[in-house]
């Protein structure tokens, strides 16, 4: 890393953040989307944070109810298997770029890319099995280091919520898994 690196201010700085590869496409646009269309982003955004969400909740413990947990088990496997054969059979069709290492936070995403600046949209694919992007409202800089920053423009309240629960859930993950012993 660059001195200069160094000294750059973090553009995500000032919120919770979360580092991982991650499959993420830029569209371009004329210019951002606004009344209807920003509205069906939001909407379909909140949907799948809520997704997300419903994905990374645990099932009941097993001496809550221990007929009607080990049915909700089987029932999760039935649709982890589920999703995952639509996600590789929609994968087939669709050609993504591959994970990379990127960073996200309620502000934004950043990542290393050759990209020209300007308004568009940023699509990230956030659940390996699940084959639908976040789809947000960006504008891309390029910051002094190299790397780009798609920051976010036009979140409702739900969106930005639905963001920081999953980013908070990522984090949390990740922090348990690098004090587990072995």
């Amino acid at each position: 890393m660059l001195q200069d690196d160094l000294d750059a201010p973090d553009p995500l700085a000032g919120s919770l953040s979360h580092a991982e590869p991650m499959v993420l496409a830029w569209q371009s646009m004329p210019g951002f989307p606004d009344g209807a269309e920003l509205g069906d982003l939001n909407r379909r955004a909140s949907a799948v944070l809520a997704l997300l969400g419903s994905l990374d909740e645990p099932l009941p413990l097993a001496e809550d109810e221990p007929q009607i947990a080990a049915q909700l088990q089987r029932l999760d496997q039935k649709l982890d298997l589920l999703l995952d054969l639509v996600g590789h059979w929609l994968s087939r069709d669709r050609a993504l770029p591959a994970a990379q290492p990127a960073r996200i936070s309620v502000v934004g995403v950043v990542w290393l890319a050759q990209l020209p600046p300007g308004p568009g949209r940023i699509d990230i694919y956030l659940h390996a099995s699940l084959p639908v992007a976040l789809q947000l409202p960006a504008v891309l800089q390029v910051l002094a280091d190299g790397r780009m920053l798609a920051k976010f423009q036009g979140l409702d309240a739900q969106v930005t919520d639905g963001l920081e629960r999953y980013i908070f859930r990522r984090h949390r993950r990740a922090v348990a898994q690098t004090r587990r012993p072995g």
